[in-house]
């Protein structure tokens, strides 16, 4: 046997997991043999209806860490005790996310581990929690500067298109529904769902998520209701949560809330831009703008019927002075013009008779002028004619006879010219295809030419050529 290998230790004492937990057991029994007051949050409720019983997982957190984790257990019978007296003082159903003072036991069991029993649940401090957080959302959203965003957005005259938040199923958005719907003066709303929770652990997101997929189609409306029918003040703890209120605050749209309570009110409320009790409220105030917005108009079309009356009196007032003032002026008008006519009309008569006098005048003098001239250039002109017409006797026939011997010496270079006169002379014409032969460069070996005399033709073919 190797003697660098460790040699049992035959001393050496071993406890069974089973001994060690019952020592636990009795150890931590022995040291807490009382009840105590632990200050927690519930992680996770885990209640179990077909068994009655409860085991919820208790922490311990600050700021976002978890000190410390335990779970607990309360019985069926207690359960309901507590669960009964924690919902008369704070309104609300124990729930994950809910800070507890309770009253616990310490146990530790060999097979279940370290729990705590449950004998007793304080509703006061939770109550005060809820007060707590609610008084530190408002401070937290005042110093921010949100606490009044939303309140400073302008109302809509008419709210004609609105997006809902609610469940389809609640009372109150059917209360809502059916007086937007049933209302006398047939005032038409749009309106579209957009279903959340509005209590318990989900409320929260599922508030908020619905809000976010509103604001990505907020061109599409004019505002947001929040409504919630029923419950009185039951789970609205919900709506003191600071991170839900924040989101109300930012909305770009007017919220207006209508969660049926009459108690003070949460802070989501505080910074919506309107808050009514109840989901009917919320309908007769959106029906009331349109009332509102009827009754200006309504006014409006008085005041301007009045306004225009009152133009229209004063102008036919005006048109009929006007009337009065202009049928006396044309008259005078009319006068003056007739006299000026009358005037015109004598002078122009006199003046005519002046001018036509002093035409005739004219007339009758230019009438002898003229004949006077006339006479002098009628006996000028004739003797003209008549020296010129001997002149042409005496000129025609030299000319004619100057003209004769001109054509006369014309005909004889005709003759000369003749082609037939040429060829008399000797001379002769070659012509190829009917074509004068002018030129040595005209001709090729082997053409045929045909030469033309004063009597008489002969056809020939080239068999050289000199240039």
């Amino acid at each position: 046997m190797n003697s660098d290998q460790p040699k049992p230790e035959t001393s050496r004492k071993i406890f069974s997991l089973y001994e060690l937990t019952k020592s636990l057991e009795s150890v931590i029994g022995k040291a807490y043999q009382r009840p105590y007051w632990i200050r927690a949050e519930i992680a996770k409720l885990n209640f179990y209806p077909k068994s009655g019983h409860c085991y919820p997982d208790l922490v311990d957190k600050k700021d976002g860490a978890t000190l410390a984790q335990i779970r607990g257990i309360i019985w069926s019978g207690p359960f309901m005790q507590i669960k009964q007296k924690f919902f008369e003082v704070t309104h609300e159903h124990l729930r994950d996310g809910m800070k507890v003072l309770l009253l616990a036991s310490v146990h530790f069991h060999p097979t279940h581990g370290l729990t705590l029993q449950i004998a007793d649940i304080d509703p006061s401090f939770t109550l005060g929690e809820m007060a707590r957080e609610r008084f530190e959302s408002i401070a937290k959203l005042k110093k921010e500067g949100l606490f009044n965003k939303n309140q400073s957005l302008p109302f809509p005259l008419l709210p004609q298109r609105v997006a809902i938040i609610s469940i389809e199923t609640s009372k109150g958005y059917q209360d809502f529904m059916q007086t937007i719907t049933d209302n006398q003066q047939g005032y038409r709303l749009f309106t579209m769902l957009f279903p959340a929770l509005l209590q318990g652990s989900g409320a929260i997101a599922s508030i908020r998520e619905q809000l976010e997929r509103i604001k990505k189609v907020a061109h599409h409306f004019d505002l947001v209701v929040i409504i919630r029918g029923g419950g009185g003040d039951v789970g609205l703890s919900s709506f003191d949560n600071y991170t839900l209120a924040s989101s109300v605050a930012l909305f770009p749209l007017p919220v207006i809330t209508g969660i049926g309570h009459a108690t003070n009110e949460t802070v989501v409320e505080l910074v919506a831009h309107s808050n009514k009790i109840t989901p009917t409220e919320v309908a007769y105030f959106l029906l009331q703008k349109f009332q509102d917005a009827a009754e200006r108009v309504m006014e409006a079309e008085m005041q301007l019927f009045e306004k225009i009356t009152q133009v229209l009196n004063s102008e036919n007032s005006l048109i009929d002075r006007l009337a009065e003032r202009t049928s006396t002026r044309a008259t005078e008008m009319i006068s003056r013009q007739f006299n000026r006519l009358n005037i015109n009309e004598i002078t122009l008569v006199k003046e005519l008779k002046s001018g036509l006098m002093k035409h005739r005048l004219m007339l009758e003098n230019l009438t002898l002028k003229t004949g006077q001239t006339a006479k002098t250039k009628l006996k000028s002109g004739m003797e003209k004619i008549i020296r010129q017409q001997s002149e042409l006797t005496k000129s025609v026939p030299v000319f004619l006879k100057n003209n004769q011997r001109k054509t006369q010496l014309l005909v004889e270079k005709l003759k000369l010219l003749d082609p037939k006169n040429i060829l008399k002379r000797g001379f002769s014409i070659t012509t190829i295809n009917g074509k004068s032969v002018k030129n040595a460069t005209q001709l090729a070996e082997g053409v045929e030419i045909q030469t033309i005399f004063h009597k008489g033709k002969a056809i020939s073919t080239i068999k050289k050529i000199e240039n």
